[in-house]
């Protein structure tokens, strides 16, 4: 596995996550529109509303300890987020992001974290 996992975005729609990472957010930024604000186009499905990219680095696992974590999600449920903050991201499928809960520190349990 490469030190790099890039997760896409999905809403729970009542489904549970498989595992739960505890992260370090290192950035929050808006994504690019692209050329001309094609990105925006209400034609592609696979567009976000108002999509920013969240980089961070996971914490406290076993396999993936010190691996960073990529994942563009709706400005929406990023909430309070910021760089700096500790979060708990809930995965299912291996690379479908389906929650990001803000914790507030790295010693958090997080298997007390609501996180679908």
């Amino acid at each position: 596995m490469s030190d790099n996992i890039e997760l896409t975005w999905e809403w729970p729609d009542g489904r549970v996550s498989d595992q739960k990472f505890l992260i370090k957010v290192n950035n929050v930024e808006s994504k690019s529109s692209g050329f001309f604000g094609i990105g925006k186009s209400p034609s592609i499905a696979s567009n976000i509303p108002s999509p920013v990219v969240l980089t961070g680095e996971i914490l406290k696992d076993e396999m993936l300890e010190g691996k960073s974590i990529k994942v563009t999600l709706p400005k929406l449920e990023l909430e309070s987020i910021r760089s700096g903050d500790y979060a708990v991201v809930g995965v299912m499928d291996e690379n479908t992001c389906i929650c990001i809960v803000k914790v507030a520190s790295s010693s958090e349990d997080i298997s007390k974290v609501s996180c679908p």
